[in-house]
């Protein structure tokens, strides 16, 4: 890997370190002090003097030792005035052959799209950095002595990352350092660097992974004769051959990209591939099968390969990972598994291109491993992620609440927006229902009204729709007109609060016989006043009294805006009414708790003396949150027990059970005597995770939305088994709705 003879003494050496940014101690970067002092070494080894290196330095205190032994070098900080007055004045009066240049920290793809190599005046919101290309550029301008140095060479290892939509909008452009045009195109310039658009540049153990095997194969390269000069042409393909070989070893830890531009102003690069690394044994199989179904459709279709790799570039944002002339299947489909949603992606974009259904159908069946969970087009990922990056604070939370309310009984460990919006995106769907992700964007949209991010979300769940077909659209139109229709319907400070009006009250009565056979007496409460509408004096099985209900509800009830509400004894507080059939007669048979939102009352343990403690809770309840119901701990087995922590948290309007069996029937006793009138719990004897389910159904909002929110839940349990909190119960005893007339209660 040797060249002809250099005059190592008529070499000069810019060395850029920065570890420590104004940012503080999230912005520290141990690493590049480690990496300047071995490239020093390696210069000073070769016959470098000592006085001919410029040191431009900001490392952290720990690592100051590592460059305190180069005392012959020109040392300053890295920061602003310091690059500037060497790059733009020392440079004019060195009298050298060969200038090398390095420079290790971070950066960013800045505005304009620039690459800026941060300052370490940089700090969150302020980056501030140089124009890595204009620093290369320098080079070839009167900054540098005419005469010479007849060469450059470049080595950068630092990240290009990219900045959250919102802060590349803002972003200015990184410094052009250059002061002057290019003059001297004749020098040349060998430039390595390791990162593309958007990436970060990789450190392990102290010091960068490209820094560190460059300086392998130049150290290896220099053993058997110090003073020859290594030929970097190869040296940079020896280490493109490193990277490639250590992608293939486990545990070998992350591969950065690789960019060459040769003496001869030749450019090629390395992608490194994040995702094949970590590839199962059953996802290596489904890739492979996936490249030959690419293989087949393009082979062919000849004339689809240019268009796919041209729109391809768009969507993943990076560059071809070969030659054009080189593009085949497999590479194609690696390249697309740069990106989790690029196969999603490729696919489509064949499909686009004329590949037939049959042909798309059997890549996305190869895919299924390659990308689960994954149906967004990167294009649409990034464009949704650059929305939610624009949501203020408030309709950030919003999101969360829209994401719980589309996925009710998931748990979400994340609520920020773009990591909710991945999950939700993973969540099972099918081709007839609407995506939950959809879902809840339209959700927040319609809470952020006339918002003019609201209109973009809507446009953005559109253009997805239209993409995945008529049955997706005509899903995304019905959930509008949903949307739409509570929207008219809610009072504005009350939004899914159930209020008096529009009830069908159903009193059940005890079982009359081992059967379990039983009578019952429905009302509607509308605004007009309540009516009874139906009375089943003679007992009768508990399937006849659904039909009862079920006819009641098809002329009386509003789907989704009917609260039915049950009364029933302490011992049937477990009865799942919510399961109840209906719509025998109609073409879609369903649960009561699907279409309307479903509660108990009970109609025992109420007492005269306790009822201004009911009407009192009953009040804190119409502005209380969720957050404010007392959750009864679970060791409390006795109902004077439970008694004691219910009356020592008067202010709460309601509690929650987290006791099961027995326990649970303490619970409930001493609540219902104690006038609560919000109860929630799960039903069943069996325990699992019981406070995970309760504490999902019950995170944040408003109280007096818990009845429609558990419509959805029941809903969602329907729609998916996977859902959990089907067999949740609300007790929901309004003081203000109580019972009409006419039958012998000991409570209203």
């Amino acid at each position: 890997m040797m060249s002809r003879p250099h005059d190592w003494a008529r070499t000069h050496a810019v060395l850029v370190a920065v570890e420590a940014y104004a940012g503080g101690t999230d912005w520290d970067l141990s690493g590049p002090a480690n990496d300047a002092a071995r490239m020093m070494r390696w210069l000073l080894e070769r016959g470098v003097p000592g006085n001919r290196m410029h040191l431009l330095a900001s490392p952290l205190a720990e690592n100051e030792g590592l460059l305190a032994g180069f005392t012959e070098a020109h040392r300053s900080t890295a920061e602003r005035g310091e690059v500037r007055r060497v790059f733009r004045d020392e440079l004019r009066r060195i009298d050298v052959d060969w200038l090398w240049v390095y420079w290790a920290g971070h950066g960013i793809q800045s505005g304009g799209n620039r690459w800026s190599l941060l300052y370490p005046e940089s700090r969150t919101g302020d980056p501030l950095g140089v124009d890595a290309e204009n620093l290369v550029s320098l080079l070839r301008t009167t900054h540098l002595p005419a005469r010479g140095p007849g060469r450059a060479t470049v080595v950068i290892d630092a990240c290009r990352s990219a900045l959250s939509p919102r802060e590349h909008a803002q972003a200015q452009p990184p410094e052009t350092i250059a002061a002057h045009p290019e003059t001297h195109r004749t020098r040349q310039i060998f430039l390595m660097r390791a990162s593309r658009a958007g990436e970060a540049a990789k450190n392990r153990a102290g010091a960068g992974v490209f820094t560190s095997q460059l300086m392998d194969r130049l150290e290896a390269a220099s053993r058997s004769d110090a003073a020859a000069v290594p030929d970097l042409e190869q040296v940079s393909a020896a280490v493109l051959a490193d990277f490639r070989r250590l992608e293939t070893v486990a545990g070998a830890g992350p591969v950065p990209t690789f960019y060459v531009r040769d003496w001869h102003g030749n450019e090629s690069h390395y992608s490194h591939r994040p995702l094949l690394g970590r590839l199962t044994e059953l996802q290596t199989a489904d890739r492979d099968k996936l490249a030959l179904c690419v293989q087949a459709a393009l082979t062919a279709r000849t004339a689809v390969t240019t268009r796919v790799a041209a729109e391809l570039m768009g969507e993943l944002g990076s560059g071809l990972p070969c030659a054009p002339d080189e593009l085949e299947a497999g590479a194609i489909v690696d390249w697309s598994l740069t990106r989790p949603h690029g196969t999603v992606t490729l696919i489509h974009l064949l499909a686009s291109c004329g590949v037939s259904k049959a042909e798309t159908d059997a890549m996305r069946r190869n895919s299924l491993q390659l990308a689960r969970g994954r149906w967004l087009l990167c294009s649409e990922q990034d464009e949704l992620v650059r929305l939610l990056s624009s949501l203020p604070g408030d309709f950030a939370k919003a999101f969360a609440d829209a994401a719980r309310d589309e996925a009710l009984g998931v748990v979400f460990t994340d609520t920020e927006p773009k990591a909710l919006a991945s999950h939700l995106e993973e969540l099972p769907a099918d081709e007839r229902r609407l995506p939950r992700l959809l879902g809840a964007v339209e959700r927040v949209a319609a809470v952020m009204s006339s918002d003019p991010l609201a209109e973009q979300l809507r446009e953005w769940s559109q253009n997805c729709a239209l993409r995945l077909g008529e049955n997706m659209l005509a899903a995304l139109g019905s959930r509008r007109a949903e949307l739409a229709e509570r929207a008219a319907h809610a009072r504005p400070d009350t939004d899914d609060r159930i209020g008096t009006e529009d009830r069908v009250q159903i009193r059940l009565s005890r079982p009359v016989d081992p059967s379990g056979r039983r009578t019952c007496q429905i009302w509607t409460r509308t605004a007009a006043g309540a009516e009874s509408v139906r009375t089943q004096d003679v007992p009768v099985p508990l399937a006849d009294l659904q039909r009862i209900v079920d006819a009641v509800l098809t002329r009386h009830g509003r789907a989704h805006r009917t609260l039915v509400e049950f009364f029933v004894d302490a011992a049937d507080l477990d009865l799942d009414v919510h399961r109840w059939r209906i719509g025998a007669d109609g073409p879609v048979e369903r649960s009561i708790g699907t279409d309307f939102p479903v509660v108990l009352r009970c109609t025992e343990y109420r007492r005269h003396d306790q009822e201004h403690l009911w009407q009192r809770r009953w009040k804190r309840a119409a502005t209380a949150q969720v957050d404010d119901l007392h959750w009864l701990p679970a060791n409390l087995t006795t109902v004077k027990a439970v008694h004691g922590s219910v009356s020592a948290r008067e202010d709460a309007p309601g509690t929650v059970l987290t006791a099961a069996g027995a326990h649970r029937s303490a619970a409930v006793t001493a609540c219902l005597f104690g006038g609560v009138p919000v109860m929630v719990w799960r039903g069943g004897a069996e325990h699992g995770d019981l406070e995970t389910e309760l504490r999902s159904f019950l995170d944040g909002g408003p109280l007096g939305a818990l009845p429609a929110r558990l419509r959805r839940l029941r809903a969602a349990c329907d729609a998916d088994e996977q859902h959990s909190g089907g067999r949740l119960a609300l007790l929901w005893d309004d003081p203000e709705c109580p019972l009409p007339r006419g039958l012998d209660l000991s409570a209203p």
